[in-house]
């Protein structure tokens, strides 16, 4: 039985609320959700309602939205959250950047916006299994902090070889193994040649720091099946990783200059992640099997028949 997502609606604007209540509707969703009309109920709410996924309003009575959502951030509330404003609104799309909202609705907006962000939280909440592979246990560590990091739901399980690897497959159904090229007895090739002999749907990246050799292998062995593997490249100099992680910041987080927003009108869906190269892998895995889970005939998605637009919520919001 699918969790029930608790869903707030803090919008003085009655227009608004009948929207996003209508879109919440729509959804076919196990959902339930509040509505409030002022800031100062939106935080009593953040902080004690268990809310799951929030639409707050910038401009409320007696407490703007974003001191509300600055609030509850402050309290380690990491409620899924969409502000909204009328445009211009440069200084709150600011905001949202720095406190990692996952997405700005300029006003005004469809149901269909909202229908696609509920659906995407639905989606990337359902729990992910995820297996990490490695003899190192300071790389299954480093895994570890960026998947946690990431929007998804992860339930991570670990092997320090391809033997254990196997035997978890085997009693598990894992979405995502991310797997060393190079271990001691079986080695990543083999072990990937294994899991997908027993799971031949599993999605597998593949970690070395011999990129171009693990990305041939990769693409001869995977490349013609639907368990493909990915490579990921070995680490980054200083510099090198600083100029990663600021160009993963000017495609997911929006500008460098958020005054610049109401112009450009950015993306805003945000990850933490410990570095950028590893996190774009992990996403992308985590994405294409989601996308898998919502095609027909497969089970257990998070919102079956929703189609991959979902992803990409808003038509009117934030685009890339």
């Amino acid at each position: 039985m699918e969790r029930t997502i608790t869903m707030l609606i803090a919008d003085d604007s009655p227009l608004s609320q009948e929207i996003l209540s209508e879109a919440a509707r729509s959804t076919k969703l196990p959902l339930r959700f509040t509505m409030t009309d002022n800031g100062r109920e939106c935080l009593t709410l953040l902080n004690g309602a268990n809310i799951d996924l929030a639409f707050i309003d910038v401009q409320m009575p007696e407490l703007t939205g974003t001191q509300a959502f600055w609030s509850a951030r402050k309290q380690g509330i990491q409620t899924f959250v969409t502000l909204m404003s009328s445009p211009p609104a440069a200084e709150a799309v600011e905001m949202a950047i720095k406190l990692r909202a996952y997405e700005f609705l300029f006003k005004p907006f469809t149901a269909g916006d909202a229908i696609g962000i509920i659906k995407t939280y639905a989606r990337i909440s359902a729990p992910t299994k995820i297996l990490i592979v490695d003899d190192s246990s300071a790389v299954r560590q480093i895994v570890q902090k960026v998947l946690h990091g990431t929007v998804f739901n992860c339930e991570v399980s670990e092997a320090a070889n391809g033997e254990t690897a196997a035997a978890l497959c085997r009693t598990t159904d894992f979405d995502v193994v991310f797997l060393d090229r190079n271990m001691p007895g079986m080695d990543g090739i083999a072990t990937m040649r294994r899991l997908q002999v027993i799971q031949s749907s599993l999605k597998i990246v593949m970690m070395s720091a011999e990129h171009l050799r693990v990305s041939a292998e990769a693409v001869s062995f995977g490349g013609s099946r639907q368990g493909a593997a990915r490579g990921l490249r070995p680490a980054f100099s200083q510099s090198q990783a600083q100029e990663q992680r600021a160009a993963f910041r000017r495609r997911h987080r929006g500008l460098d200059d958020p005054r610049r927003a109401q112009n450009e009108r950015p993306h805003l869906r945000i990850s933490v992640v410990a570095d950028a190269a590893l996190s774009a892998q992990c996403r992308g895995a985590l994405r294409d099997r989601r996308r898998d889970r919502a095609r027909p005939g497969r089970s257990g998605g998070a919102a079956d028949g929703a189609d991959e637009t979902a992803s990409r919520p808003s038509a009117r919001s934030l685009n890339r």
